[in-house]
């Protein structure tokens, strides 16, 4: 009896072991594949320019049923972090990276380009940002902006919607706050302002 017992634990903590290495086993090779098919893009962009062709932005999903593609990088070099952002803010994007907000997801425009992320994931690391810090925009057509870290602010998101200055061509980066809080319900937002520079 003592024997089944023994296997029945060692089968379950095995099943529970592998469910545990589910998860980021798959957050690591979802970010391998947004990764790569942004390369791509940028592969296919750069063919594009040296044979003089002028071509929209290169669309590709990271995976066939994918419902997202990279829009642009954001490049932080102060904090040694990159990160590939999906076009869109809907649950899902955010699940797997940080998402360009539609109206505001298009760069190289007089708007903001606003990108949202989760405070315990992709965007964890805003909190080591600091006032002047450079980032760099890196666009789907290869074109790369520099923003300085102009304002950084916590605000209530249940008193109404973030009022964004329109024809302000910022970068915006908005995550929820505390970034140790605890649970999905908070109202305060992190928001960082960056100017073109």
């Amino acid at each position: 009896m003592a024997k089944i017992i023994a296997v029945a634990l060692l089968v379950v903590g095995a099943l529970l072991s592998l469910q545990a290495s589910w998860l980021p086993a798959k957050a690591w090779l979802s970010q391998q594949l947004i990764q790569a098919s942004w390369q791509q893009a940028m592969v296919i962009q750069q063919q594009n320019l040296s044979q003089n062709r002028l071509s929209s932005p290169i669309a590709i999903k990271p995976w066939p049923w994918a419902d997202t593609f990279p829009t642009a990088e954001l490049t932080f070099p102060r904090l040694e972090k990159n990160i590939v952002v999906l076009n869109g803010g809907d649950p899902t994007t955010l699940a797997f990276s940080a998402g360009a907000i539609a109206p505001f997801n298009q760069t190289n425009t007089a708007n903001p380009f606003v990108v949202a992320g989760h405070r315990d994931s992709h965007f964890a690391f805003l909190q080591d940002i600091m006032m002047k810090d450079v980032i760099a925009l890196t666009d789907a057509q290869g074109r790369t902006q520099l923003y300085q870290v102009e304002t950084i602010e916590i605000i209530d998101a249940s008193t109404g919607q973030l009022a964004l200055p329109a024809h302000e061509a910022n970068l915006v980066l908005i995550t929820c706050y505390p970034f140790t809080g605890l649970g999905n319900n908070t109202d305060q937002r992190y928001i960082i302002t960056a100017k073109a520079v």
